[in-house]
C-alpha cells in the first residue's frame, strides 16, 4: 500500500474511532431525559449557529433553580404580550425540563422581569432578573459564556 494512502486510512479511521467514542450533546440530554430530572438551559444569543447549552444534573442545583422559578411563577404577576419580532442578539434564556417530570412542562423563557411561559403568555416578576442572572453565572462557570457573550448580552438586555 503506498504511503499516502496508508495515511490517509489511519487519519480516517482514528478519527472515525475518536468521534465514536465521544458522546454529544443530543446523546448526553437523551440519556438524561430517560433516566434523571434535569433542566437543559439554552442562551439564546445567536441565529445561524448552536446556542450554548448547560445540562444541569446536579439534585442540589436543580432543585434550587426549580424553587426560584415556581416562586416567580406564583408570585408575578400573569400578562398577555406578544413575543418580540425577532432580533439579533441576546433574546432570552430557555429552561427546559428532562427526565420523567417533562412529559407536562413546557419550555420557559426568562429575560429581564418576564418569565415567558407561552408565545403569548408570561409572568413579570422582580425575581426573575435574579434567576436570570444566576444562569448567566451558571454559564461562566461551565465556560460555555465568555466574556464577549456577556458582553452581548449586556447590550441587549
Amino acid at each position: 500500500m503506498p504511503r499516502h494512502s496508508f495515511h490517509t486510512v489511519f487519519l480516517c479511521g482514528a478519527l472515525g474511532l475518536g468521534l465514536a467514542g465521544v458522546p454529544t450533546a443530543s446523546a448526553a440530554d437523551v440519556q438524561a431525559e430517560q433516566s434523571q430530572p434535569a433542566l437543559r438551559v439554552t442562551y439564546l444569543l445567536y441565529s445561524g449557529r448552536p446556542n450554548p447549552v448547560v445540562l444541569v444534573t446536579d439534585p442540589a442545583r436543580l432543585r434550587a433553580i426549580e424553587e426560584q422559578l415556581e416562586r416567580a411563577l406564583t408570585s408575578g404577576e400573569r400578562v398577555t404580550k406578544a413575543e418580540s419580532h425577532a432580533v439579533l442578539g441576546y433574546t432570552g434564556i430557555q429552561v427546559e425540563r428532562l427526565g420523567p417530570s417533562a412529559r407536562n412542562s413546557a419550555p420557559l423563557v426568562l429575560r429581564g422581569d418576564l418569565l415567558r411561559t407561552s408565545s403569548s403568555q408570561g409572568t413579570v416578576s422582580r425575581d426573575v432578573a435574579g434567576i436570570e442572572n444566576l444562569l448567566l453565572q451558571l454559564g461562566r462557570e461551565q465556560k460555555v459564556i465568555g466574556d464577549v457573550e456577556l458582553s452581548v448580552i449586556r447590550q441587549t438586555r
